[in-house]
This record gives structure tokens, C-alpha cells and sequence, in this order.
């Protein structure tokens, strides 16, 4: 019997190429070098080998172009069509470190074994899982039967994500800045937030782990989980910044949250106010702006801002 996949991601897999184009443009950003070196640091440390890499849940395909290089070869998998054409187109140039191309398949996580398959011939072929910002849209007890099935013994998953947005504490008139962008996703967008946001906003303190789904899947002891987190609660030390962050203009700011998920069901549900005076986002940048100016800097100044971010490593015994 075929296995019925349940869909928790009503937003990005249904994404046009414009939209899908958008938001690889509004997260253009890499995530931070030192993200990715704990995590292949762990991999190896650990027994892990860089053959294949697979990035599940890839979108616009970043995470798979920034650790290509580290490995052999590299499959990035998505459910969005539109999603998998951008990755295709913004990584023609770029190779792995065996200097192949990378490949870009539409699946969705509860079924990629299937395309891993098909793309290498055989099963337990993937060194490195990786899911960036994504494993909160998965059906996670299908997704884990498919690690089960792809992942080599001693191969690592790695899941992390980067929930909220928080000002740099020395910020000018940090407080009220934070003020308005709390406002933004917690009354604004609530009505718009899925389990799925929750989960993510949590930091994945609770996630669906394969011993912890019903019932379990076996292949990854509990005695071999990692979990890190940075920056909770928008917490740096003294001149320091987010690990996830950079400083941006309230115009780059607001083009990055026009790419979340919430917003995206915000516009679409006030069709008229969209990308107007009137747009949430474009409220809140307001905010900001007026707050920035009431600590006595121009509106226009660069923002240092970040997320918290929670990492996630499993290892399949």
C-alpha cells in the first residue's frame, strides 16, 4: 500500500517562480561558516565520512551550495517545483568537491528515499542530512523511516532552526524596536501561525526525535543526540553578534520577512492591503523607523539584528 503523505506545508510548495524567486532573493544570505563547521566538525568527529550529502526541505538550494564543496556529491530535495527550479538555476556554477554538479529533485521528505534511489542506485548511500529551517513543516515520524532507510551507519542528521527576530541590545531605543517587532509576529501574524511556527519559535525544544515518535523507528540511539542552541531569547554577550544576523537597512529587513511563511498567508488573506501603506510588514517597519528616531538616530541607520538558533545533530548507529 502506498504510504499517504500528510502535507503540513500549505505555503512554500505551492510557491510560483516568482514568489519562489523572491524569497531565495530575500534570503540570499548564507547561514553563518561557523554553523556549518559544527556541524561537519561533529560529523567527522564522529565517524561521519563526506561522500553524499542530501538536503531535505532545500528551497533555493543554500545550504546545499554552501557544503557542496565539502563533499563528493550533493542532492538537494524539495516538494515545490518552483523551489527546485530556482536551486537548479542558482547553482549551475557551482560544484562539489569531486567538481560535479549538484542535483536538485522535487520529493517530499516522507518519500525521498524513493529519489535518493533513483538518483544513486541503491539504499544507506548518504553520509549528511542536512534540514535547514525546514523540519518543522515534515510529517517527522515518515520523515524519520526515510533516514532510516538513506542514511549510512555512522551518518549524521543535522537539523537547525532560526526562530524569531530580535534587535542587537545596543540598539537606539532597543526596547521599543523590540516592542514592534514583537508586535509584528505576535498579534499581527498570530492568527496566521501554524504548529509548525510554533514548533520552530521553540527552538525545536520538543521535536519529533526517532525514539520519541509512535512508534519508534529504530536505526539512531537517543545516547548519540547533540543539541545546541544559541542567542535565545535575542541573548548576546557584551559586543558581540547574533550568530544568525546581519545588519540591514529597514528596507532589506523588510523584504526578508516578507519571505516567511506568515506573511505570505497574511497577504494572502488581505489581498488589497498587500505590499501597500497598509502591508504588515511595511506597519511594522514604520515602527521601527519611529522608534529608531525617538532614540535619536535617522530611521536610515544600519540594524544589527539576529535570531535564536537551536542545531540539532543525530547519528544513525
Amino acid at each position: 500500500m502506498a504510504r499517504e503523505t500528510v502535507i503540513k506545508d500549505p505555503t512554500f510548495r505551492t510557491y510560483t517562480p516568482a514568489q519562489a524567486t523572491f524569497y531565495a532573493l530575500a534570503r540570499a544570505s548564507s547561514y553563518p561558516p561557523f554553523l556549518y563547521n559544527t556541524i561537519l566538525t561533529h560529523h567527522s568527529n564522529t565517524g561521519g565520512q563526506f561522500h553524499r550529502l542530501l538536503d531535505v526541505g532545500c528551497g533555493p538550494g543554500n545550504a546545499t551550495r554552501d557544503l557542496a564543496p565539502s563533499f563528493e556529491d550533493a542532492v538537494g530535495v524539495d516538494p515545490g517545483q518552483a523551489m527546485i527550479e530556482t536551486a537548479r538555476a542558482l547553482s549551475k556554477d557551482v560544484r562539489t568537491g569531486a567538481g560535479s554538479e549538484m542535483r536538485f529533485v522535487v520529493g517530499a521528505a516522507e518519500e525521498c528515499a524513493a529519489v535518493i534511489d533513483e538518483a544513486s542506485g541503491g539504499e544507506e548511500t548518504v553520509d549528511l542530512v542536512v534540514c535547514a529551517m525546514s523540519a518543522h513543516w515534515f510529517s517527522m515520524r515518515g520523515f524519520w523511516e526515510q533516514m532510516r532507510t538513506t542514511v549510512k551507519k555512522g551518518g549524521t542528521v543535522a537539523i537547525w532552526t532560526c526562530a524569531s527576530l530580535y534587535c542587537h541590545p545596543t540598539t537606539p531605543n532597543a526596547t521599543a524596536v523590540q516592542r514592534a517587532l514583537f508586535h509584528l509576529e505576535d498579534v499581527v501574524l498570530a492568527p496566521f501561525a501554524l504548529p509548525e511556527n510554533r514548533l520552530s519559535r521553540n527552538l525545536y525544544d520538543n521535536p519529533p526525535l526517532p525514539w520519541s515518535v509512535i512508534p519508534p523507528v529504530e536505526g539512531f540511539s537517543e545516547s548519540q543526540f547533540t543539541r545546541l542552541a544559541w542567542n535565545r531569547d535575542g541573548a548576546v554577550a557584551d559586543g558581540e553578534d547574533f550568530l544568525v544576523g546581519k545588519p540591514q537597512t529597514l528596507e532589506e529587513l523588510e523584504r526578508s520577512l516578507g519571505s516567511a511563511s506568515m506573511v505570505t498567508r497574511w497577504r494572502e488573506a488581505n489581498p488589497d492591503l498587500a505590499e501597500t501603506d497598509k502591508d504588515c510588514v511595511k506597519i511594522a517597519m514604520d515602527e521601527v523607523g519611529k522608534a529608531l528616531e525617538d532614540g535619536g538616530c535617522d530611521a536610515s541607520q544600519i540594524l544589527r539584528t539576529g535570531a535564536a538558533v537551536a542545531l540539532l545533530l543525530i547519528k544513525k548507529d
